[in-house]
Parts: structure tokens; C-alpha cells; sequence
């Protein structure tokens, strides 16, 4: 069972009063586990606010689930689905983990020694009432994470480019080395949006995997991707 906050994809729609999920994968989605059910959160493509769901049971890629009779939401094939860690039997709520799914934004810095003492960090902590999600930023401090509103971002781990897609730390980061990136792949809670670059090298990217147009990173000149949903691809700010 993961630790940790990993994502699947919806494999068809389903209306406000549907209990049961066709999902791409089921990996790390679990039946209840000593009567603690497993949460997922369920975002369309393109939107903020998802819906929180818990699950009872699973079938092969067939997930039954509980939902509430408020906030619930139609949602449409390929709608994203954040999988929390799973519950431990004889763990209160699964464990103590210093992220997943909570009714608040986080404050302070997670890392520091008092709180949560010993749990894992993992991310993104997800705000269920409004839909903001949150990452741990380079110097441990919760940032802005995916599909937030507001215009603030934190920078995230550094990325290497690669001979192939590499995937975002987080709304902000820098890039380093001078491979050439052929995409991204979609980092864990990404429903749409974008990201900006920092490039440290002058790496280039190609368009053999998910971006729209190629070109070359100028170092420490900021490079945003904006994602269009409909094509299936990144578009960079400048090229």
C-alpha cells in the first residue's frame, strides 16, 4: 500500500448520483481496511474544486464509493483522481501523515521538528473545501501548489532535463542541464494550468511527446508551458 499521494484517471463519465468509478487503474485504491475507507478527490479536467469521495469497495477497475449528499458534481472521462495513502489497520485515520486531504490550508513548515514529529511529508496537501492544493517548497515551507487561484508561487525542487519528459516539481522551479525534454508528464493533482521555468542550462525541448512547439531555454529568463486540455499539449511562452 503507498505512503504516499499518487493518481489515476476517470475512464468514463458519471452524473452527481453515481456510486461506482471506472477508473484507468486501481493501483493503491484499497477496499476499507478495519473500518477506515480509503479518500479520494476527484477533479474535472480545467477546474479548481473537486469532489471528496471515500471508497467501499473495489472490483478490478471498478470502485464503488460513498459521497455526500452536498457538493456533489457530474464528472467527465479523464476527470483526475488523487488517491490518498491508504488506511493501516489499527492506525487512527491510517497513520499520522503530514499531508492528503484536509478542510484547511496548511501553515508553517512541515519539516520542523515538534510537528507531526516522525510522519512523512507528502504531497500535495489537498483542501477539499475550496480546492487548493499545497507543496513542500525547497526550504520545507508548505507552498501554492497545482491549480490554485491565487498568483503567488514557491519555488520547488530543482528538475534535471532529461532525453525525455521530465516531470514538474511544482508551479515554480528551475531546470537544470542541457538535455532536450520531448515533454512533461503530468505531475500528481495537475487538472490544468501552467508552470513556470527557471532554466540554470541552455537545454532545448521537441515536441515528440506533449508540447506544441519547440525551442530553447534562455538561462534565468523565466519560461512558462500553459497546458490546453482540448489539444493534449503544453504551449511555451517563448520558443
Amino acid at each position: 500500500m503507498a505512503s504516499t499521494i499518487t493518481q489515476t484517471t476517470l475512464s468514463g463519465s458519471i452524473n452527481q448520483n453515481a456510486l461506482v468509478l471506472t477508473v484507468a487503474s486501481a493501483t493503491n485504491i484499497t477496499a476499507p481496511v478495519a473500518n477506515f475507507q480509503q479518500s479520494i478527490y476527484v477533479i474535472n479536467p480545467d477546474q479548481t474544486k473537486g469532489e471528496l469521495m471515500y471508497v467501499t469497495g473495489v472490483s478490478g477497475t471498478q470502485i464503488s464509493v460513498a459521497r455526500s449528499s452536498l457538493f456533489r458534481q457530474s464528472f467527465y472521462t479523464g476527470a483526475i483522481i488523487i488517491i490518498a495513502p491508504a488506511p493501516v489497520a489499527g492506525s487512527a485515520f491510517g497513520g499520522n501523515f503530514n499531508g492528503g486531504f484536509f478542510e484547511t490550508d496548511p501553515v508553517g513548515d512541515p519539516s520542523v521538528s515538534g510537528s507531526y514529529p516522525g510522519a512523512p511529508v507528502v504531497t500535495p496537501w489537498v483542501n477539499v473545501t475550496n480546492g487548493n492544493q499545497w507543496l513542500q517548497g525547497i526550504n520545507g515551507q508548505w507552498v501554492p501548489g497545482w491549480n490554485n487561484p491565487s498568483g503567488i508561487k514557491g519555488v520547488t525542487a530543482a528538475v534535471a532535463s532529461a532525453a525525455g519528459a521530465i516531470t514538474p516539481s511544482g508551479p515554480l522551479f528551475h531546470v537544470t542541464g542541457t538535455a532536450a525534454v520531448t515533454g512533461f508528464t503530468i505531475p500528481v493533482g495537475f487538472s490544468g494550468g501552467s508552470f513556470t521555468i527557471i532554466p540554470d542550462g541552455v537545454f532545448t525541448w521537441t515536441t515528440a511527446g506533449n508540447i506544441g512547439l519547440a525551442g530553447t531555454a534562455v538561462v534565468s529568463r523565466s519560461l512558462t508551458f500553459t497546458w490546453d486540455s482540448n489539444a493534449g499539449k503544453f504551449y511555451p511562452s517563448y520558443v
